[in-house]
């Protein structure tokens, strides 16, 4: 995480759509790759350093919650897609931990991260950061797509 940079020039702005992708067993090292991973898919949509650091801390706190509440002590896969457009980028993750969807936990929207309950504050704080979150279950899989269209001015 370094210091902010002005969003690029629109001449320097990505013009199509990248799509990347990025397996990890459950444990704590494999969260410096989802942040490095998550980096590099906001660049590619032209975010700035600002606007990427909240989507890696976004990332980041749902993949460490499927390790720590999904698989607890359990081996497990979580799989993360990352698709950059210009100006927006969406992550989906993918696991097969006990079916959780985060967009049914209750959260007071008026409520600040010191207010909200242990055990909702990363949720509040990725409703916060990010402008669309979708959840599905397929099959065995739970599916998390996080969606971000535009700068952080943060909350």
């Amino acid at each position: 995480m370094g210091t902010a940079k002005p969003p690029s020039p629109p001449s320097e702005r990505p013009t199509r759509q990248v799509r990347r992708r990025l397996k990890v067993r459950n444990g704590g090292a494999s969260l410096t790759g989802v942040c490095d991973f998550v980096e590099a898919a906001a660049s590619a949509s032209g975010f700035d350093d600002r606007t990427s650091h909240a989507c890696q801390l976004a990332v980041c706190e749902a993949v460490e919650n499927i390790i720590q509440h999904g698989y607890q002590a359990d081996e497990g896969e979580i799989q993360v897609t990352a698709q950059s457009a210009p100006g927006a980028l969406t992550v989906e993750i993918v696991d097969r931990a006990p079916a959780f969807d985060p967009t049914r936990y209750p959260i007071d929207p008026s409520a600040t991260l010191r207010d909200a309950r242990i055990g909702g504050r990363g949720l509040l704080m990725i409703r916060r950061i990010m402008d669309d979150i979708s959840y599905e279950r397929r099959g065995r899989q739970n599916i998390l797509r996080l969606t971000k269209n535009r700068s952080f001015t943060g909350a």
